[in-house]
């Protein structure tokens, strides 16, 4: 823990010294915090208002329906509520949703054109400030605004979720390759039995027993069921793993030194290879055309194509340090190697693996964007700025359906590209 705080200072002491890493940050934070409160920052229920003798809160409320001291109020009325004749009311900041149809303003008004409004009585008549579109509409009448401030949401969330996937996969598979190779882990005959039939198993339950139901999730964009099945098998095989300290009390009680060489590094490489030789976008196009889109899935997906950078890394760098005199003297001391990689190793490679995940960020919102263009990304209706820019494919005169979601895009590729760079620049020092 001591090794852990440490460097955790040391970072925090040289981002503070670096003023562009600092000014990146807070532009980070600043994104973030809109993709947090988007609900709160674009949406076309009202903060707060009163009507009918009551205090209502239709955007933090999930109902469909309220009553009130007159009687009640549907809450999914969608632009209903800016013709509501309230005693008070407060809208959002850009007060319409991304999936709100305005009629009105369709289709594909520009920022600077005349924008309409429908009264109750039918009268048409110019759109007030407060609920202009003041980035223009798209083809349907959606605002582009709000539709950009909600695919900051996805941008970020897929990025963040998909790199979180990836980085702890690479480190486990990189650090264990690089520390044990191929003569680091030998298996007994008991162990490697216990092995082999938890992998047969796990494959017979999911495959075969639950191989319908597993195959209708996955077309459906679910992959909550598949998780569950592998939480399930993993129990199953630490349950059978008992068989391992079944092999070294044998080993103990009858003197049987039989075991058999684990090639962890040769495995691990070889799928590394295996990952980089598969292109990536042709393997999420093959797997779009039979699955249904949905954020799990796309996350999967990005996360388990992105994790062999970040295990080739993982990997050369425990190959280094392996013999470094502090490995040794731990290992002279009697540690365990999960103190010695987690507690000693890792913490020293933390600012090289920071970068590499900085820039799979940025890689992933790219992929979710070209996905998103192409119509195989996202879920349909959902948010995205490769959407827009797919609309905007359509429709070449409509320039602010592609410069808006294409400044943001290259906003946050040129943040992520600035931090990775400064990232790179920084050295801890012990």
């Amino acid at each position: 823990m001591i090794k852990l705080r440490t460097t955790y200072h040391a970072i925090a002491g040289v981002w503070q010294q670096n003023r562009r890493l600092k000014r990146y940050l807070r532009v980070l934070v600043f994104m973030l915090f809109i993709a947090i409160l988007a609900p709160l920052i674009a949406n076309d229920r009202p903060l707060i208002c009163h009507y009918q003798g009551s205090w209502l809160f239709p955007a933090f409320s999930w109902k469909n329906q309220i009553t009130t001291a007159q009687g009640s109020i549907r809450y999914n009325m969608g632009k209903e509520w800016k013709y509501l004749n309230a005693d008070f009311i407060v809208f959002a900041p850009c007060s319409w949703s991304p999936n709100t149809l305005d009629t009105d303003n369709a289709p594909r008004k520009s920022p600077f054109d005349q924008q309409w409004m429908t009264q109750p009585d039918g009268s048409i008549s110019g759109m007030p400030p407060a609920f202009r579109h003041w980035l223009g509409t798209t083809q349907n009448g959606q605002d582009v605004l709000s539709i950009l401030i909600h695919g900051t949401t996805t941008a970020l969330g897929i990025g963040f979720a998909s790199m979180l996937i990836a980085t702890l996969l690479g480190m486990l598979l990189g650090s264990s390759a690089g520390y044990f190779g191929n003569d680091g882990l030998r298996i007994g005959p008991l162990q490697l039995v216990a092995l082999l039939f938890g992998i047969f198993m796990t494959y017979f339950y999911c495959c075969v027993i639950r191989g319908d139901k597993l195959a209708e999730a996955f077309r459906d964009g679910g992959l909550w069921l598949a998780l569950r099945l592998l939480f399930l098998c993993y129990i199953a095989t630490k349950t059978i793993g008992g068989l391992v300290w079944l092999a070294g009390y044998t080993e103990k009680k009858i003197g049987w030194r039989l075991s058999f060489r684990f090639p962890l590094d040769s495995i691990v490489s070889k799928s590394i290879e295996l990952f980089i030789s598969v292109p990536s976008l042709l393997l999420i196009l093959c797997i779009s055309a039979v699955a249904k889109p949905s954020y799990s899935l796309l996350i999967m997906l990005l996360g388990l194509l992105g994790w062999t950078d970040i295990a080739r890394l993982a990997r050369a760098e425990y190959m280094k340090a392996k013999h470094q005199e502090y490995v040794l003297a731990g290992k002279a001391l009697g540690l365990k190697n999960r103190q010695i990689m987690f507690r000693h190793i890792l913490p020293n490679m933390l600012p090289l693996v920071s970068v590499q995940v900085v820039f799979g960020m940025g890689s992933a919102v790219l992929a979710e964007a070209s996905l998103s263009f192409l119509g195989i990304g996202v879920p349909p209706g959902a948010a995205s700025w490769g959407s827009l820019l797919n609309e905007g494919r359509d429709h070449f005169t409509s320039w602010w359906l592609v410069v808006f979601p294409g400044a943001c895009l290259c906003l946050l590729l040129l943040l992520y590209h600035n931090m990775a760079r400064e990232l790179a620049s920084t050295r801890v020092k012990d």
